[in-house]
């Protein structure tokens, strides 16, 4: 059975489509790829908008929730981001992955800090715990 070259090029464009991903992803710093979650959840409209960025045990805890509800707990997600100028001013390595000091401004202008884990699933990251606090 004889192939195509022309099969056999666009058979490697795939191959090379699928594996780009993982090696971005292996590339990218838990700081790069926290500043993308940002980004995502600031244009997202619904809970599944942001779910690709969410470790297993969020996801989990997403899913348990009944999928009519969904929509009301996102939306109260999003009314407590207040975050703006949002940086990551320290990166620490963790047994799971990286651990970031993030600081920003809230809407009360006031400074804010925040630990955020980030976690190590395959050849990825993903957003586990986020907590953050404001300066009174």
């Amino acid at each position: 059975m004889r192939t195509s070259p022309k099969l056999l090029a666009v058979l490697w464009l795939l191959i090379l489509a699928g594996i780009a991903p993982a090696i971005h992803a292996q590339d990218q710093s838990a700081t790069d790829f926290y500043m993308a979650y940002r980004a995502a959840f600031a244009k997202a409209t619904k809970i599944e908008d942001v779910m690709p960025y969410m470790s297993k045990g969020t996801l989990s805890m997403v899913e348990k929730t009944p999928a009519g509800e969904r929509s009301k707990m996102f939306e109260m997600i999003k009314s407590l981001d207040r975050y703006t100028n949002v940086k990551v001013v320290k990166e620490t390595k963790s047994a799971q992955g990286v651990t970031l000091a993030v600081e920003g401004v809230d809407t009360d202008k006031a400074k804010a800090s925040a630990t955020v884990e980030i976690v190590r699933e395959g050849n990825a990251w993903k957003l586990g715990r986020e907590s953050w606090k404001s300066s009174l």
